[in-house]
């Protein structure tokens, strides 16, 4: 179970770019910056005052670009259901003034894809991912950052689903768009590299995940500072590495400074804390320390009840494994009302759980 990063955050201005002379773009690229540095909240307040701007306003196509950003930025914080309502919206507005084949519904599409696949719908994901790569490649130049998020997008829905050699292909497709792009853009360059490294952990090529991961480290380190979310998520990276690695000591050491980052960057709450407990505990149920993964797998548990619905896969993940431990510890009766709850959520996925 890895996180793959989202790389919309890496459109920095993307529509308002045609129109550089209008005033509105000095506040789109405030906007763009402080998303891309990972200031979520000042970000959103720009761009809802970039909204408010008349020239935004009389703008469908504009209007709904800045829309797809903040819910990319919702994505990040694991506001995965109000991505998807500001991101339908957006597609709306661009359905009503005819905008259905343009560059930006495919990005809006793009975006849409990521929200739907937080929030564990993996299927519809996949369809509007498609959808999006299908019409960027009519609207956008294949070679640009914009194309191979789209790209990368893909992979990464494509990995959950786990159809893993075609989602490996597009992270290398994307990695050389990244690369030979007239402007690199590092933050993109690095992200593909992180999700190339996720694909090598589900491979179980630990070597290789170790490899990209370090690569995506690097680059990021040139131009994102060292607190940013995404060095979270390639901590999470090279901690599942040194497990398929049976590193374990390697491993361990990672895990509080993982955990540590993540608290102060996402919060406690944070739908990404349930994957990065999980995995830690990975670590701990590994070396057959059960005591040690208990306290971090009831946690994820906690997580996973308030931040998504019954039917999402990680919800019965994380019950399975908290059963798992519960059941070394000899607490057998909470083994087995958590190993139920897992099986009724495996036959009525869509029954909501109870905290």
């Amino acid at each position: 179970m890895q996180i793959i990063v989202t790389l919309s955050v890496a459109l920095v201005v993307g529509v308002a770019a045609r129109a550089q002379t209008e005033p509105w773009t000095a506040l789109a690229k405030e906007a763009a910056n402080l998303n891309r540095s990972g200031e979520y909240p000042r970000a959103l307040d720009s761009y809802t005052d970039l909204l408010s701007t008349p020239a935004v306003k009389s703008n469908a196509e504009v209007y709904a670009f800045v829309l797809s950003q903040m819910s990319d930025i919702d994505i990040e914080r694991g506001a995965y259901e109000a991505a998807e309502t500001r991101t339908r919206q957006a597609l709306d507005i661009l359905v009503k003034d005819n905008k259905t084949r343009t560059s930006t519904f495919a990005i809006a599409e793009g975006v849409l894809a990521e929200a739907l696949l937080g929030e564990g719908n993996g299927g519809e994901a996949k369809k509007i991912a498609e959808e999006a790569l299908t019409l960027g490649q009519k609207t956008l130049d294949p070679l640009t950052p914009r194309f191979g998020i789209l790209v990368t997008t893909l992979a990464q829905i494509l990995h959950e689903t786990g159809e893993l050699n075609r989602a490996r292909r597009l992270c290398e497709q994307a990695i050389g768009i990244f690369e030979q792009a007239r402007d690199v853009d590092k933050i993109a360059l690095g992200s593909a590299y992180q999700n190339l490294a996720v694909i090598d952990v589900r491979q179980g090529k630990g070597k290789e995940a170790l490899g990209a991961v370090n690569q995506a480290t690097a680059i990021w380190k040139q131009t994102l500072p060292p607190n940013h979310p995404f060095f979270v998520y390639a901590l999470n990276t090279q901690l599942s590495a040194y497990l398929k690695l049976k590193a374990f000591r390697q491993a361990e050491k990672i895990i509080p400074e993982m955990l540590a980052l993540s608290d102060s960057q996402f919060g406690a709450g944070h739908p990404a804390r349930v994957t990065l407990l999980n995995n830690a505990a990975a670590v701990y149920v590994a070396e057959r320390k059960y005591s040690q993964a208990e306290p971090l797998l009831r946690e994820a548990t906690a997580v996973s009840k308030r931040q998504f619905p019954a039917g999402h896969p990680l919800v019965r993940n994380v019950l399975v494994n908290y059963s798992h431990v519960l059941e070394k510890l000899n607490r057998k009766e909470d083994a087995a009302r958590y190993r139920a709850e897992a099986e009724v959520l495996l036959v009525f996925p869509q029954k909501q759980a109870k905290s």
